[in-house]
């Protein structure tokens, strides 16, 4: 089979990055990584190494996200140690090579960077839907990660249009964080939220508020969330007046969307959580000809949680959804420089990078919002 001279460079690459903590003769940087027993931990990594195909971004601020917090809990069978771990950055270009170039980028450049990276061939590449890519490939996990002080960003990710400049009122804070907004943006693509409808959201996280925000820019009429942690209800509460708020263990959750919608139901539901009986409860509360979102994926085969009755008799619309595109991140800070959202008010911890392990025990006992990383 014949190898193009970017297959090979890439393989190469690869290769390199495999056997790149035993290179002794370069200059190190603080990162965290997976190391070979499959451990998160912050090590000192070579520095990535300038080409005319690559950009090296030193990293302002990275985000943790839930995919990071579950493998700081339970590690990950996704990611091929040594590997440098985060994909929720912005940063500032401070090596441009020569294709770089060609494509308007310098140094100095603000960017920000879509992590899951198609490749460009396949039908829904070609349609636009990157992030349903048959080989998609992400940093973080088959490239090279944003948890370090600079993060190398490869030929392809140029070539699939994944970097973005930054707006100039746009801060590098919100830029970190327009990913994961992003992800919420695309799964509301799917549900057409309306002036008359009445949204349910599971989960307030910052997921679950920038849905809550996002169907509130849709115009939607009530937008009701159902939360079980007190302290995180209570900051969504704040971030978001006038939502509604239901806690399960004080509750019957069914009963209370019934009472708040006039026995109509959910025109919408997102489970922006992982917790699979509420996959279920999402069809129960749902209104006749209901749209619903799959948001949170969940742990092990994911099977039996349906109801295909509860579908076809409601004519029920049910949804997924995975990652997002530079067009969404683009989107989102539009909104942002729009002044239509906010995004910084929902960082709760920013700690240095080698603290970062403060930052998943921040949010593992204190349910911290959002909490980011400055190397």
């Amino acid at each position: 089979m014949e190898i193009s001279k970017e297959e090979l460079e890439n393989m190469v690459r690869r290769a390199v990055s495999q056997y790149i903590s035993k290179d002794e003769g370069r200059e190190k940087m603080k990162a965290l990584i997976m190391n070979e027993n499959r451990e998160m931990v912050v090590e000192d990594m070579p520095v990535p190494i300038p080409s005319e195909n690559n950009m090296i971004v030193k990293i302002k601020y990275a985000s943790i996200c839930g995919t990071d917090f579950r493998t700081f809990r339970q590690g990950s069978s996704k990611i091929n140690p040594p590997r440098i771990l985060g994909h929720e950055s912005a940063g500032m270009v401070i090596h441009a090579g020569a294709y770089a170039k060609s494509k308007g980028f310098r140094e100095g450049d603000r960017v920000t960077v879509a992590p899951a990276i198609g490749c460009g061939k396949c039908w829904p590449c070609k349609t636009g839907h990157t992030n349903m890519c048959d080989s998609l490939e992400t940093l973080g996990f088959q490239y090279e990660g944003a948890f370090a002080e600079q993060m190398e960003i490869p030929r392809h990710a140029i070539e699939m249009g994944n970097v973005i400049k930054i707006p100039d009122n746009v801060s590098d804070m919100s830029a970190a964080l327009s990913e994961p907004a992003a992800c919420a943006y695309n799964a509301q693509t799917y549900l057409n939220i309306r002036p008359d409808d009445y949204v349910v959201i599971y989960g307030s996280g910052y997921i679950g508020c920038i849905h809550a925000e996002l169907a509130r820019l849709a115009g939607a009429s009530k937008v009701i969330m159902v939360e079980i942690a007190k302290p995180r209800a209570e900051i969504a509460e704040k971030m978001i007046p006038g939502i509604i708020m239901i806690n399960p263990n004080e509750q019957n959750t069914v009963e209370e969307v019934k009472r708040v919608t006039g026995g109509r139901g959910a025109n919408v539901v997102i489970t922006a959580l992982s917790v699979p009986s509420v996959h279920t409860e999402a069809q129960q509360i749902a209104a006749k000809m209901g749209r619903i979102s799959l948001f949170g994926g969940i742990a092990g085969d994911g099977k039996g949680y349906l109801d295909s009755n509860l579908i076809h008799y409601k004519e029920l619309s049910m949804h997924g959804v995975h990652a997002t595109t530079a067009e969404m991140m683009k989107k989102i800070m539009e909104y942002v420089s729009e002044g239509r959202l906010n995004l910084e008010k929902y960082v709760s911890d920013v700690y240095d990078l080698k603290d970062i392990m403060k930052g998943f025990e921040a949010i593992r006992d204190r349910n911290a919002m959002k909490v980011l990383v400055r190397p």
